[in-house]
């Protein structure tokens, strides 16, 4: 192979690789390039077995980036190699410490958040509060799960005024306060506030000002990234759902949210050193409330897909402690099982990202979409003892990973890198809705049924069946081939 440079007095130098062809184009960067005196240089044409050619701009309207055409049989042919673009991807290096940042943040806020219903069976099994029932008691985790997306919206414009480290801390002194003050409450208008509110803006501070930034590091690997990423919130669940449990029969549910408010504000300050950005915010003056990325069908189809999944996400996990125990089994039964299914999906989100890689991140999205509300009709419909829980929180486990892993990497195809430091809000605005109603939903169904699941069961799957129906509408959109990586 042999390689020569086009010299161009415009500022974008163009170096051209000898390939095969006889016939090439090169499309410019500018109309602007004075095309008259170009030509290809060399050290030696000769001894590379072509001479220097004048290049000629072919016809082209004045609105149009002008062509310049090479013929020369001599020529093997020429590939372009322009200047690196803006941003670009190391794929590892620093952006490995970003991914374990990103993770930590992830284990302890929505770690914790996997432990409500460890909270939720204490409060209803021991009166925590009088006269309250678990429809009423369910409301507080949906507060915090939904108060988690509130702020996101402005996440943007937060981190472009005060910085992505001033936001985070901030966030999770919020969320850990919140924690810390849900000890002292004495009714449930008090937990509303504290573990409820408080908890989930500063998680939401936290969480979606920091996980976007993984994707600014990665191409190749982008998927992987992002499953490391996200497995944080299920290893958290998994490590925190049995400590929880076990701090609250040893020292009490009172010390336990203190001890873990105190927790969490450690491990994440300490982190903070991590996150790094490669996006350098813009400076344009933009609306707090910027609602044009709706005006993109992909990003409005993600935007709803997500808010349908979180309907029916949380609910299995939120109401399994409760379930377990209505079967007649022990209550740390209920938290080893949700243990187990947040030790599952960490593992799944990291698997999932990886097979995203090999297969497309939308098609696995949408088969592990799927499978998530089949899981909730086929399997838990028909739980009714031990053995088929653990079936039932494995598969479920297993699946419902891909939101978690993939969802962030199809709309960084979708929106951009680039932009999603700041779309990345307004698309996950969406989830406030599902987060905040769906287990509190799901509670009030199984109450009005008197304590039957059954339709708490059918809704838990219907909301990602409804939500793979967007996914393969903008599959389909995107290429309506079926065997092409999407």
């Amino acid at each position: 192979m042999t390689v020569s440079t086009i010299n161009s007095p415009h500022p974008t130098s163009v170096t051209t690789t000898v390939t095969t062809s006889s016939s090439i184009k090169l499309d410019t960067a500018s109309s602007e390039m004075t095309t008259t005196d170009l030509t290809i240089n060399s050290t030696s044409p000769q001894d590379l077995g072509f001479p220097t050619e004048k290049i000629e701009p072919t016809a082209g309207s004045d609105d149009e980036k002008p062509e310049y055409m090479i013929d020369n049989d001599d020529i093997e042919g020429i590939a372009v190699v322009r200047e690196p673009d803006a941003m670009t991807f190391p794929d590892g290096g620093f952006g490995w410490f970003v991914v374990l940042g990103a993770f930590v943040i992830q284990f302890c806020c929505w770690g914790f958040s996997f432990c409500w219903g460890v909270y939720q069976e204490y409060y209803v099994k021991n009166h925590t509060f009088p006269g309250a029932e678990l429809s009423q008691i369910s409301w507080c985790g949906g507060i915090a799960s939904g108060s988690i997306f509130i702020t996101t919206p402005f996440q943007g414009r937060m981190v472009t005024i005060f910085g992505l480290r001033k936001v985070v801390a901030a966030g999770i002194v919020l969320s850990g306060a919140g924690m810390i003050l849900a000890s002292f409450a004495t009714s449930l208008w008090h937990l509303y506030l504290t573990q409820g509110l408080m908890y989930g803006l500063g998680a939401g501070m936290a969480l979606f000002t920091s996980v976007a930034i993984p994707v600014q590091w990665f191409e190749r690997k982008r998927g992987l990234a992002s499953g490391i990423t996200v497995a944080g919130s299920g290893i958290g669940g998994a490590t925190l759902a049995p400590l929880n449990r076990l701090m609250i029969s040893k020292v009490g549910y009172q010390w336990a949210l203190r001890i873990m408010g105190i927790l969490v504000i450690t491990l994440v300050c300490s982190i903070l050193v991590c996150l790094r950005t490669r996006v350098t915010p813009s400076v344009k003056k933009r609306p707090l409330l910027d609602v044009t990325m709706f005006k993109n069908s992909g990003f409005t189809a993600m935007y709803f897909m997500g808010m349908l999944v979180t309907f029916g996400y949380l609910t299995p996990i939120f109401l399994f402690p409760n379930f377990v125990t209505d079967l007649g089994m022990d209550p740390t039964i209920g938290a080893s099982l949700v243990s187990g299914f947040a030790g599952v999906n960490a593992f799944s989100r990291i698997t999932l990202g990886f097979i995203g890689d090999r297969f497309g991140p939308l098609n696995v999205l949408i088969v592990s979409t799927i499978f998530t509300g089949l899981c909730c009709w086929v399997l838990w419909m028909n739980t009714h003892g031990l053995a088929m829980a653990v079936v039932f929180m494995v598969i479920y486990g297993s699946n419902a990973g891909g939101f978690n892993s993939l969802f962030l990497v199809v709309a960084a195809n979708i929106i951009g890198v680039e932009s999603l430091a700041e779309t990345i809000g307004l698309l996950f605005s969406g989830n406030l809705f599902g987060n905040l109603l769906g287990s509190p939903l799901a509670s009030a169904i199984v109450t009005a049924s008197g304590g039957s699941y059954t339709w708490a069961q059918v809704y838990s799957g219907a909301a990602p069946m409804l939500a793979a129906v967007l996914l393969i509408v903008l599959r389909f959109k995107k290429d309506r081939r079926i065997f092409v990586k999407l």
